[in-house]
């Protein structure tokens, strides 16, 4: 009987500290922001898959884990689901020079935090047109790369989608172009596809990558031109 009165206790305690530790409180708190460009205050386009992310650490725990924050494609992060905290934050992996780690205390309620980076490139003056070459038309889009980082640039890409969120994964054709060498920017780069991959009528989402020669860089990008190519144009 006595054995039995015991597992009952037992049993009461071990219940009751479960509802204690399931009533804890809840994220209090959203963070949110941009990774931007410290030179033209402009954010810094990203892949939706496989782009820069934000570590974060927090702090007060023996053994903290390291969580992740990812960049939209417009360069914009969102958490609405943190908790108030001090936290040592780093945007890493990216298309951008990695600064020093920060410590940023997130109060309850909203917070609003930009990072400012300096990138690997930038992608300037995109120009699309229509060209006939070898009895054919193209997709021929030209432009520019200003290198930030001294190391050369290991290729270029254009992709094509019917999302805005085109990029590196997201596409439904690309073309790639190898460089691996620093390049004049003055100079124009041109990179093309036939206009016989695209659907009459359709529109589509273009975009200009180049990639840095740096360990874990990211291609570095313009942000998504509308287009419908047979509205351009024709030579």
């Amino acid at each position: 009987m006595k054995t039995k009165i015991i597992y009952i206790i037992f049993g009461l305690v071990f219940t009751l500290s479960s509802c204690e530790l399931l009533n804890f409180d809840g994220p209090d708190a959203q963070f949110h922001g941009a990774i931007i460009d410290e030179e033209t205050g402009d954010t810094i386009p990203q892949d939706i898959i496989d782009g820069s992310t934000i570590d974060y650490i927090e702090q007060g725990f023996e053994m903290p884990e390291i969580q992740r924050l990812i960049f939209k494609v417009d360069g914009t992060f969102r958490n609405n689901l943190m908790f108030s905290a001090d936290y040592k934050m780093i945007p890493a992996r990216g298309n951008f020079f990695t600064p020093d780690t920060l410590s940023i205390h997130i109060n309850p309620g909203d917070n609003k935090h930009d990072f400012v980076v300096k990138p690997y490139a930038r992608i300037k003056d995109v120009t699309p047109e229509i060209r006939a070459l070898h009895g054919k038309n193209y997709l021929v889009v030209t432009f520019k790369i200003e290198q930030v980082a001294t190391e050369p640039v290991k290729s270029t890409m254009l992709a094509v989608d019917k999302s805005p969120n085109v990029g590196r994964r997201i596409n439904e054709r690309f073309f790639e172009r190898s460089i691996n060498r620093v390049v004049d920017p003055d100079a124009n780069q041109v990179l093309w596809l036939p206009l016989e991959y695209f659907t009459e009528g359709q529109e589509y989402y273009i975009r200009i990558g180049a990639l840095m020669d740096v360990p874990e860089a990211k291609y570095n990008w313009n942000k998504a031109i509308k287009l419908d190519p047979y509205t351009l144009p024709m030579p």
